[in-house]
């Protein structure tokens, strides 16, 4: 409980534009995280709404995230925010790359990278097998602003 009290205090005063938290003083292991999509990607004003939960065995375990923001799982928005919530981020072990670190990583971290990685310029680039798509998108359809 302590690691989830001390990254509270780091979003209080570290959030960037653009993301926002609230969590219950009785409950700060459940955590409602909104993140507005970044000026000019395709998410632009876009509101993302996420629910992060963290289990007794945190931080030796990464957070579990679900985006909500999915008309009841008929909407996709991206190739990593799946209609079924879940989020693809090698942070929370659900992709290849850098994991969760218990020692260094932090709720901040997530966010961020959520905002930052995932809800991007091109979203298409970032999953294998899709960048034929992307490439064929950005040679077919206009820039819709």
């Amino acid at each position: 409980m302590r690691k989830i009290i001390t990254d509270l205090t780091i979003l209080s005063t570290s959030l960037p534009g653009g993301i926002y938290v609230r969590h219950s003083s009785n409950r700060p292991d459940i955590i409602k995280a909104m993140i507005i999509g970044p000026e000019g990607t395709p998410y632009e004003n876009g509101l993302f709404e996420f629910d992060i939960f963290c289990a007794n065995n945190y931080p030796n375990e990464p957070p579990q995230v679900k985006f909500k923001t999915t008309g009841n799982g008929t909407a996709s928005f991206n190739p990593n925010l799946y209609s079924d919530g879940k989020v693809c981020l090698s942070l929370l072990g659900t992709w290849e790359g850098e994991p969760w670190n218990p020692a260094e990583s932090t709720l901040l971290q997530v966010l961020v990278s959520i905002q930052a990685m995932i809800l991007c310029e091109d979203p298409w680039y970032n999953e294998p097998g899709k960048s034929s798509v992307a490439v064929f998108l950005s040679h077919t359809v206009p820039n819709c602003k």
